[in-house]
């Protein structure tokens, strides 16, 4: 070791010097080369302009030759290689050469034509080992140039030379230099050679010390420190022992996940619940990228950007929200993350440390908590559409059935040839729609069961056009393609007024101004791989019902909300968000499937697919059969007088003596002073005071043989709900027909007690 050191600083130092003499040789040698060249050019710009002069006045006067003889006696000068005179288009008027390392001179002119610098000024240009000089030749006008190139080999012998002479003093100054650096460095040495063993030995002599020879202050003061280093060492390696002991047993203890990093975001330290959440050991985990072992796949970007100014910041960073963890086998947990720098004892920035809580069992919690909540807040709202819904259709039912009642009445003794008849027609078509949509919501609130017919799509939707005309307005063109051989559906024919009016009522509105509805059915067979979508949906035959538009479409975030109850994008007072809820209820309540397409500004398309049936089409014309009346009593019991009077009015057309009472206790008092038979008892089941239930109870001890009609604008398992009446009982739903109320009461006269 002692003799490696002596030579490595015996060669240092020699180098050192030598590197010092080598930069000053070049340095004089440059700044002569440097001063010759510049005066070299100094005298070639001079010389050129010199002979730019003389050519102008060749050029003028047409004495070509005298020109070429005056440049060659020029290019005898020393150092000069070339000289050429050139038009101011580049054509050459003379080439003269010499030849390099002689003094022979030629004329050249096998060279026709030069490229000349642009413009009129005097040029100094250095190529390679050459000096170009350009001078303009101006004679009242710029005439041409005179191009002159001189060489630069006396400027690199006089380099060499400087060198040489350089290299020939550094060479004794580095001889002198080695012996006087082996004379001083030669007697500490042998101090440094035992301080080095020790230090070299230090890491395993922590607290041991060392003894030289004195006689060298700086010597002296370094095996000092060294021995006062290794008890150092000694109680630091101790310290750091131990707290690297509690650390690890702190970390070890936290119930959080700890990943630290340093300032690369390369891992240094991960604990042991940071290991399971992450499904890396630290042994694996160290060295590698974060990125790499703590994956947040729904938040990658908002995590880096986090992360990034932790670093840049210095501040603690709480990344918002709740993040979705993926571990190496694939695992996902929910966490939330906190980081923060690490800054060390000097102020800088060592690294970050990551702390991660595992929140998975509280999110399934809140997860399902939210779900019960959204379930109970949407049974809520149902509840309070149904409670809605009852009240107002009970009245609204109760009027229906004076105007349907009244509209039949005003038929039946209306002459056939009258204008009015069309009119009134139309009246009782629309009430009796109205009354089918009310019998509808109120079915779609308490989510009941409907009462399907096999109908045919074409057919029934072709006698809906003239209203869906009317609903959608003239500036909206309605287009109707039939599919051909369509197969039958079962659906309830109000269902089918309400899937046709919504969706025509919501493609209105999305037209702005004119545009076009079209719709269209056709038969379509579904397999397996065709409902890899629906998964509700069995394979079979269906009927495809297609309602499309030309209006403004919706986005992707509307379509994944567009069934949702009381979800709208129109304008207050312009949409409930019921009609597409409702559309959706029942495509499903009759197992059937619906999709939208649609695109921003390209319109929106619904297709709905019915189950197809093999039965026979329902015939739903009642008008063609006449109702069926008798001759029996009838005690009616309503306290609404027009319903009361129309209903009274329309027993009696059919045969029926009637007893009219307008309250239970009323009826009660007249059961008990007739003399006659009551055959029936009809009755609301709602009223004020006793209800319809009740009384018929109270009726019936003292009238044994008595049959029981009820009646309600409420359906009738809303009535049975509420206890009002059995489910196994005769129930009118309001508003009725004619015939309705006929087959009804027929009906409840045939039923054995």
């Amino acid at each position: 070791m002692f003799k490696r050191l002596q030579v490595k600083i015996i060669v240092s130092l020699a180098l050192i010097l030598t590197a010092m003499i080598a930069v000053y040789g070049w340095w004089i040698g440059s700044r002569q080369t440097s001063v010759y060249v510049r005066t070299l050019s100094e005298n070639l710009l001079v010389l050129s302009r010199s002979q730019a002069d003389n050519a102008a006045h060749y050029i003028v006067t047409q004495e070509f030759a005298g020109l070429e003889t005056f440049m060659v006696d020029v290019a005898h000068l020393p150092e000069v290689l070339n000289i050429m005179v050139l038009e101011r288009d580049g054509r050459v008027l003379c080439n003269v050469e010499r030849a390099s390392g002689g003094d022979q001179v030629t004329l050249n002119y096998k060279i026709r034509e030069v490229a000349v610098p642009a413009g009129s000024s005097a040029i100094m240009e250095r190529q390679e080992n050459r000096l170009v000089a350009w001078s303009p030749i101006v004679a009242g006008t710029h005439l041409g140039w005179v191009k002159m190139t001189l060489s630069l080999d006396t400027a690199d012998k006089l380099l060499r030379a400087t060198w040489q002479s350089t290299l020939q003093i550094g060479a004794l100054w580095i001889l002198v230099g080695t012996l006087l650096m082996i004379f001083v460095v030669k007697r500490p040495l042998g101090a440094v050679r035992e301080l080095g063993r020790f230090a070299h030995e230090l890491q395993h002599r922590k607290g041991s010390q060392v003894v030289v020879k004195r006689g060298v202050d700086e010597i002296d003061m370094l095996a000092d420190a060294l021995n006062h280093s290794s008890r150092e060492l000694l109680l630091a390696e101790q310290r750091l022992i131990a707290e690297q002991e509690r650390l690890s047993v702190t970390l070890q203890s936290i119930g959080d996940g700890v990943i630290a990093t340093d300032t690369t975001g390369r891992i240094v330290l991960v604990n042991q619940v940071a290991e399971l959440l992450t499904g890396w050991s630290q042994v694996n985990a160290l060295g590698r990228d974060l990125n790499e072992v703590f994956s947040l796949p729904d938040s990658r970007l908002e995590t880096e950007e986090s992360l990034n100014a932790v670093v840049a910041e210095r501040r603690t960073i709480e990344l918002a929200g709740q993040h979705r963890l993926v571990s190496c086998d694939g695992a996902e947990r929910t966490v939330t993350v906190n980081s923060a720098p690490i800054i060390d004892s000097g102020g800088e920035l060592a690294g970050m440390v990551l702390v991660i809580r595992d929140i998975s069992e509280k999110a399934e919690m809140e997860a399902e908590k939210r779900g019960l909540a959204g379930q109970l807040a949407q049974s809520q709202k149902m509840e309070a559409i149904g409670q809605l819904a009852g009240g107002v259709a009970h009245d609204f039912n109760n009027m229906l059935g004076v105007i349907i009642g009244h509209a039949e009445l005003a038929l039946m003794t209306m002459d056939q040839s009258s204008p009015l008849k069309d009119r009134l027609k139309e009246i009782l078509d629309a009430a009796n729609r109205s009354a089918d949509i009310t019998r509808q919501l109120l079915a779609f609130s308490r989510q009941q069961h409907a009462e399907p017919k096999v109908l045919d799509l074409n057919d029934t939707i072709s006698r809906m056009l003239k209203m869906l005309h009317r609903l959608i307005g003239e500036d909206i063109d309605l287009g109707w393609s039939p599919g051909f051989h369509l197969s039958k559906v079962k659906l309830d024919p109000s269902q089918l007024d309400q899937i046709m009016a919504n969706l025509c009522v919501n493609a209105r509105d999305a037209i702005a101004g004119v545009g076009k509805i079209e719709i269209r059915t056709e038969n379509v067979t579904f397999t397996h791989h065709d409902l890899i979508k629906q998964p509700d949906t069995v394979p079979g035959d269906y009927v495809r019902l297609v309602v499309s538009d030309s209006g403004c479409g919706m986005s992707k975030e509307v379509q994944e909300r567009i069934f949702e109850p009381f979800f709208t994008t129109k304008e207050l007072g312009r949409g409930t968000g019921l009609g597409l809820a409702t559309v959706f209820g029942i495509v499903k309540q009759n197992n059937g499937n619906i999709e939208v397409l649609s695109e921003p500004g390209r319109g929106t398309t619904f297709r709905i697919c019915l189950p197809a049936v093999k039965e026979s089409t329902e015939e739903m014309d009642y008008a063609s059969e006449e109702p069926v009346g008798g001759v029996e009593t009838i005690l009616l019991v309503e306290d609404e007088p027009a319903i009361n009077i129309l209903s009274s009015t329309m027993l009696s057309n059919l045969g029926y003596k009637v007893i009219s009472a307008y309250s239970p206790e009323e009826a009660i008092e007249l059961a008990d002073g007739c003399d006659m038979k009551i055959d029936l008892l009809l009755t609301d089941i709602i009223m004020p005071g006793m209800n319809g239930r009740d009384m018929s109870v109270q009726l019936l001890s003292t009238h044994p043989d008595m049959k029981c009609l009820f009646m309600s604008g409420y359906t009738a398992d809303i009535i049975a709900e509420r206890g009002k009446i059995g489910e196994d009982v005769c129930f009118l739903q309001k508003p009725f027909t004619t015939k309705a109320l006929a087959a009804k009461v027929r009906e409840a006269l045939l039923v054995s007690i």
